[in-house]
């Protein structure tokens, strides 16, 4: 049977609507694996999706709320979705309590860093000076090279020391604080930025910055490598 993925969907209030881009969706489908969309819910609700998974997709969307991790500063005029945190902070939690693999994508890596008791960097211009754009605007991705760490399920996955990817978002991953879970730092953007978290342990759980949804390059019908592995990971056939 092909892999469940749980694939985390953000809520538009603008629309009063469930939204997920489709680069998603189609690159789970295209890894063999079958998507299930989780809407943005009560939190009390979010143990119940897990038996029904066999890998979870914590996708991205807006800041997280900085009510829910510290060294983080909240943005002027910035809409934040609390619902949305708790809920999606809840189901990283029991993810990584059940040993569920695990991807999570942009504010999906940011998730899981703050549910384990790491810090955000609130505005990542404030920090590189601009040396490396992770995104050009509000509205505009940018592209930029991460270097992967020899060894790690980033680096399997893609087959190379480093890959450019798309990028878009400002806040970012602060220092690994000392009694957190033992994240393995294992990407780095130029500026030093850490790019990639990966669990130490025999659980596949990987966080990336970047978007493997949105590929530099046309992949046709293939799924982007990353996603490959994570679906792999879940049940499905390499």
């Amino acid at each position: 049977m092909k892999p469940r993925i749980g694939i985390t969907a953000r809520f538009r209030s603008a629309i009063d609507s469930h939204c997920l881009h489709a680069g998603y969706v189609n690159h789970v489908v295209r890894a063999g694996g079958i998507p299930l969309v989780i809407p943005c819910v009560d939190d009390k609700l979010a143990d119940s999706y897990l038996p029904h998974l066999d890998g979870l997709m914590l996708t991205g969307g807006e800041d997280i709320d900085p009510a829910h991790c510290s060294g983080t500063e909240r943005q002027p005029d910035y809409q934040y979705q609390p619902g949305r945190d708790v809920f999606e902070i809840r189901l990283a939690e029991a993810a990584l309590e059940a040993g569920l693999p695990v991807l999570g994508i942009c504010r999906g890596c940011q998730v899981l860093y703050t549910a384990t008791g790491h810090p955000l960097i609130s505005h990542i211009p404030d920090v590189n000076g601009g040396s490396v754009a992770h995104r050009i605007s509000l509205t505009e991705t940018s592209r930029h090279r991460v270097t992967l760490t020899e060894g790690s399920a980033v680096a399997a996955a893609y087959g190379k020391p480093a890959v450019t990817v798309t990028s878009y978002h400002h806040q970012g991953l602060g220092p690994l604080a000392p009694d957190g879970h033992p994240w393995r730092v294992t990407a780095r953007s130029d500026d030093r930025l850490t790019e990639a978290i990966e669990h130490p342990g025999d659980a596949w759980a990987v966080g990336v910055m970047w978007h493997p949804e949105l590929p530099v390059e046309d992949t046709g019908d293939l799924a982007d490598p990353l996603i490959s592995a994570f679906v792999a990971a879940a049940g499905g056939e390499r």
